[in-house]
């Protein structure tokens, strides 16, 4: 039985257009369900397929979005619209004991969320598995640097394109970014979605922005709490990929769900996993072959990490490394100052280099240890390590970004890595005032989403370096 654009009706009577696809000839032996503000039809062939594997499949628009009624905020009703789905779900008499929930990008936050729902409940049903493949599990981890800072160019994008409207506007935002360089430019941020026709008061727009500017803690709107992730009794698939944003959640979400098998598999992509295969690691036939587990009660655990700096595949589980490696650069290259001045279009930096001896692996998150000075006050620092080759090939492999209210020591996090250095390369770290368009600049005037004059920043430093490093000996 096929059934398209099934009413389920949300709590508030609300009604979610839903897929409901069942095997043709027999009761499914599993479900997988998928939630998504991207378009249900979009997953219609994949449902297929699973249906003629005896499975049954169901895809829901989220709330506001394509042909489900109610409006569209992000993040904000998918606990509730997810626990009625499971109330229907209940009610259906095909429905299996086993279900998977699966989904990409905000599919897989309202995946963790329905997992959440359904494993509080006494059921008939359990969610026994979650794929998650780069996760936004809220709006903070999406719209918001760990440092607190607005991802500008990413919450312009994502809100031109899917904001304000029950479809979207696919290619809007790079199409008019085209026509206008400076658009990212524009003061106050505040107003800057009302340059591309959309109103700055929107909750979708705003909230973001007004988190970021009252310092709200970082995560504290997560659909799926890091307590409750860590009760979850769930079998776990995340898969995620280096240069994607959003690989620190990739990780956290590996490493913090409390019970159950989890495996991984991490990539050289970005946030749309393309390629899908590099080597012998095609995602998508191991995603196949561990759901498949799942449903047999008998769940997988794979490892695929990619190594790039090896230019190959672990199959180890991933690890931080015990082993801590602090550098300290060249003093005689200081003093370690630059200065930010938005007006001017200057954002002066510094780079440390440091020349690697003997082979080594990092694995895990490197960090960055500052004693810093802005008379100005508050002060955005930027951090960037790059590997160059012997050969001069140079490949950024972690960033992270803090901000100083006053002087004093600050330690910035980067993004985890796993990346075989080598006899002959040079570490890179650049430090800066700025990372714009990717961050909202700081204007220098206490208000970097209001503002719209800036003065110029004057930033001083000195600091080290700390690697996570497998294998060998502590050393300083």
């Amino acid at each position: 039985m096929i059934s398209l654009g099934v009413k389920i009706p949300a709590a508030d009577g609300s009604s979610l257009a839903t897929d409901v696809l069942l095997p043709p000839e027999s009761s499914p032996r599993g479900l997988i369900v998928i939630r998504t503000p991207y378009g249900r039809g979009w997953h219609l062939a994949e449902g297929i397929e699973w249906r003629s594997r005896g499975i049954a499949f169901i895809c829901q628009d989220v709330r506001g979005r394509h042909d489900s009624a109610g409006s569209w905020e992000p993040y904000v009703h998918e606990r509730e619209d997810g626990a009625a789905l499971a109330e229907w779900l209940q009610d259906q008499p095909w429905t299996p004991k086993c279900v998977i929930a699966s989904g990409a990008s905000y599919a897989a936050g309202t995946a963790w969320a329905f997992a959440a729902e359904t494993n509080s409940a006494d059921r008939s049903f359990r969610v026994g598995g979650v794929v998650s493949k780069v996760p936004t599990i809220g709006s903070d981890r999406v719209k918001r640097d760990p440092s607190g800072i607005l991802l500008l160019a990413e919450h312009l994008a994502w809100w031109g394109e899917h904001g304000d409207s029950s479809s979207s506007r696919e290619g809007f935002i790079p199409a008019l970014m085209r026509s206008d360089s400076a658009l990212l430019e524009h003061l106050p941020v505040q107003s800057m979605i009302e340059k591309v026709g959309l109103t700055s008061d929107s909750p979708g727009w705003w909230t973001p922005i007004s988190r970021a500017r009252e310092r709200e803690p970082y995560g504290s709107d997560d659909l799926v709490s890091a307590g409750e992730l860590s009760e979850l009794d769930v079998a776990g698939l995340h898969i995620g990929g280096w240069d994607d944003a959003m690989i620190r959640e990739t990780l956290r979400h590996f490493a913090s769900v409390g019970r159950g098998p989890q495996s991984l598999i991490v990539g050289p992509w970005a946030h749309d996993l393309r390629p899908g295969m590099v080597g012998e690691t095609s995602f998508g036939r191991l995603q196949v072959e561990w759901m498949e587990s799942v449903f047999s009660a008998r769940p997988l655990t794979v490892n695929r990490v990619f190594d790039r700096g090896a230019g190959n595949w672990s199959i180890a589980p991933y690890v931080t490394g015990a082993n801590c490696v602090r550098l300290e650069p060249d003093l005689r290259t200081a003093p370690f100052s630059f200065t930010h001045h938005v007006e001017e279009g200057r954002n002066d930096c510094v780079v440390w280099t440091f020349d690697m001896e003997i082979e080594c692996v990092l694995s895990g998150a490197p960090s960055v240890e500052l004693k810093v000075h802005s008379p100005e006050g508050e002060a955005d620092w930027i951090v960037e390590l790059s590997v160059v080759d012997a050969a001069g090939v140079t490949r950024s492999i972690a960033r992270g970004a803090g901000v100083s209210l006053r002087s004093g020591t600050l330690t910035i996090d980067l993004d985890p890595v796993l990346h075989t250095v080598h006899p002959g390369d040079v570490l890179s770290l650049r430090i800066a005032g700025s990372d714009f368009p990717r961050l909202a600049r700081n204007l220098g005037d206490g208000d970097r989403y209001r503002g719209t004059h800036s003065t110029a920043l004057h930033q001083s430093f000195s600091g080290s370096l700390t690697l996570p490093i497998l294998g060998g000996t502590d050393r300083g």
